[in-house]
């Protein structure tokens, strides 16, 4: 055959499968020979010369410029560049607020109505009107802390990424859709508190049947959050569901009786609405929203 093309060469020195005859024929002919090793040896002195250039990662683009952006002091002022009054700080949170509203869980809303229901119908009906009591703060807790979970986890957020993007600090927009959701929660649980003092048979005010579910629920509810943001809804909904449970044996004497006198107080000082548990669970939302400002810090290295 004659001379190799130049692709033929080209081919063959990127030692490519070449043709049968391109093979057969380079054992017999020395000058394709040195124009195959001829171009081995160009490719080879322009890679040592130009080695092979990788774009850089996003974060190493973005980040140094995200640092930069938050070591600079806020300026508390609005997009136009004027001073932001007390006003426009409302209508910004009001703002926040409704658009984090918009991408809550459709189905939150009827499954905790049809909850609060439930639970008031019980009350109702129950045999014995202080178990219905009994049986109402544990079902608030546990609607309170699902609906919690199901919102408080930011990587779930399918715009999770541009909450570090905006000049908006991204736990102020976390915090604003689980405020939204919890908040809205407990008014309506507050309102079935209500409604099940005035039909229960028990001697029983709406102001004590709150006060016997919301220290409890925002304590459970704190730990399912710190979980869930520090390292995953499982944990999340397992410290949930063991202050659930601390909530129901605070609540009875008989389970406690056997304790230690200083364990037995602790618990009932936790477990129910004292300023301990209400300090305690504000103290979890802080941490959990300190972390979610601070995807790349973890207690894991603590």
């Amino acid at each position: 055959m004659s001379h190799l093309t130049d692709e033929e060469v080209l081919t063959a020195a990127r030692a490519e499968d070449a043709e049968e005859a391109v093979r057969t024929h380079l054992g017999t002919c020395s000058s394709c020979t040195a124009r195959v090793e001829g171009a081995q040896n160009l490719a080879s002195a322009l890679r040592a010369a130009e080695p092979e250039v990788r774009p850089p990662s996003f974060d190493a683009l973005v980040a140094p410029a995200l640092a930069e952006e938050r070591a600079r002091p806020a300026a508390r002022a609005a997009p136009d560049g004027r001073a932001l009054t007390a006003a426009g700080a409302a209508r910004l949170a009001g703002a926040l607020v409704l658009r984090q509203a918009k991408i809550v869980p459709a189905a939150l809303w009827p499954l905790a109505g049809v909850g609060l229901a439930a639970l008031i119908a019980f009350v109702r009906w129950a045999p014995d009107p202080t178990l219905g009591a009994f049986v109402f703060g544990p079902g608030v807790t546990l609607l309170t802390t699902a609906a919690a979970l199901a919102v408080s986890t930011p990587g779930r957020d399918p715009r999770a990424e541009l909450m570090y993007t905006l000049r908006v600090p991204p736990a102020a927009v976390w915090l604003a859709r689980l405020v939204f959701v919890v908040g809205a929660v407990l008014a309506a649980a507050a309102g079935a508190s209500a409604a099940a003092a005035a039909v229960s048979g028990a001697p029983l005010s709406a102001a004590a049947l709150i006060a016997s579910w919301l220290g409890p629920t925002l304590l459970g509810t704190g730990l399912a959050v710190f979980g869930t943001v520090w390292r995953s809804p499982a944990v999340g909904a397992s410290l949930g569901s063991g202050s659930w449970l601390m909530s129901m044996v605070a609540t009875r004497a008989a389970p406690l009786g056997a304790l230690p006198p200083g364990v037995r107080d602790s618990i009932g000082a936790l477990w129910t609405t004292t300023p301990v548990s209400l300090a305690a669970a504000t103290a979890l939302f802080a941490a959990a929203a300190w972390l979610v400002s601070r995807p790349d810090r973890s207690l894991r290295a603590w």
